[in-house]
């Protein structure tokens, strides 16, 4: 930009004094062009260069999805159905993995499940004879109780013997043992149908893991898009404990992040960004072109300001360049421009100070997306 305001001065000067000749070259117009223009030009320069940030780091970002097949247990690539580069609808098939021993998991769990079942059913079963014994333990007992208080009168008259009380005693005293038997088998028989009810629900949770994994076998795309890189092949174990990314699946944009470019702006004029300011772009697949825009929004974070979670206190902030702040910036009319991701270019984003400062800058920024026909 320097260079562009010199040699602009520099061509004024010789338009003046030499080619047209509308000005006598003397001592003070010497020292006033001398000096006073280059000031001017140093101004002009400090204004284009702070109030309207300009940065030859801009990026065109895209989502990529890990594609990590689900399944508990490793299994092995039947069909693939997708092909690298080529887009695809969310829910469609990418690939398959062999249901069969998935399949073995949930029949088997489906078989321990009724059994389970019919465990609790005939646990239940138990507890109602064991509840049908308490109440006849208790009919007994209440009998031979009655037995007791009669025959106590009657000993008082001599009309039974001594023995025959003592043998109701003891009639008494077994039809309370019954009791408490009948009673503790209850508790033993709602125990079991506990214990019953709680394989159940294990074998339930086992058997929902189960038929997760065989769903797993079907892995699809998670939203519109298409497969880039495609290295996976049919025979390929998949899945597991400690399962890594098989295939890289890149989400098509969204209507918001449609037509976005990321610039990085350096500290000095960072703060002076603001939202919906104008902006121009120039990218490396477009020479010759220059895109108009506005400032979406600012992120007022970067990786230099972050400290990871550790037991160390840090000693030094480190030796690393100034770190400089992403702005993004919406594209006018450019919903249907292919921008590939990892595209490349350079931006100036103009704010309201010193407007007529910016006009080097669209010249710097045209002559740069010229250039890029050569460069």
């Amino acid at each position: 930009m320097m260079w562009v305001l010199a040699g602009t001065y520099c061509l004024a000067i010789w338009l003046v004094f030499a080619k047209w000749k509308l000005l006598r070259l003397s001592l003070p117009v010497a020292i006033a062009a001398a000096s006073v223009g280059p000031s001017l030009l140093l101004a002009f320069l400090f204004c284009a260069q702070y109030y309207h940030p300009y940065t030859q780091n801009v990026r065109v970002f895209q989502k990529v999805v890990p594609i990590v097949p689900q399944m508990k247990q490793a299994g092995r690539v039947t069909k693939l159905v997708v092909e690298p580069n080529t887009p695809v609808l969310k829910g469609d098939v990418l690939f398959e993995v062999d249901k069969v021993p998935f399949q073995l998991a949930v029949d088997r769990l489906e078989a321990v499940l009724a059994e389970d079942t019919q465990s609790v059913t005939v646990a239940e079963t138990e507890v109602e004879l064991a509840e049908a014994s308490v109440k006849r333990a208790e009919a007994d007992l209440t009998y031979w109780n009655g037995v007791l208080d009669r025959n106590r009168k009657l000993i008082e008259s001599n009309a039974i013997s001594k023995q025959e009380l003592e043998q109701t005693t003891d009639r008494v005293q077994q039809a309370n043992s019954a009791f408490d038997q009948a009673k503790g088998g209850v508790t033993q028989a709602m125990l079991s149908v506990k214990a019953a009810k709680s394989r159940v629900a294990q074998t339930e949770a086992s058997l929902a893991s189960a038929k997760f994994d065989l769903e797993q076998t079907t892995v699809t795309a998670p939203s519109d898009g298409f497969v880039a890189n495609l290295q996976l092949q049919p025979g390929s174990l998949v899945g597991g404990s400690g399962a890594s990314a098989v295939m890289s699946f890149v989400q098509e944009r969204s209507d918001r992040d449609r037509g976005v470019v990321s610039a990085l702006i350096e500290q000095k004029n960072y703060l002076l960004v603001k939202p919906n300011q104008y902006a121009e772009v120039v990218l490396d697949g477009y020479p010759g072109r220059v895109f108009t825009g506005r400032v979406l929004t600012m992120i007022d974070m970067s990786g230099a300001g972050q400290l990871t979670a550790e037991g160390n206190l840090p000693e030094d902030f480190g030796s690393a360049p100034p770190a400089r702040f992403a702005v993004r910036i919406k594209l006018d009319h450019a919903n249907d421009l292919r921008l590939p991701g990892g595209t490349s270019g350079i931006a100036a984003i103009y704010t309201d100070n010193v407007p007529i400062a910016g006009l080097p800058v669209m010249v710097v920024l045209r002559m740069q997306s010229w250039l890029k026909y050569l460069l």
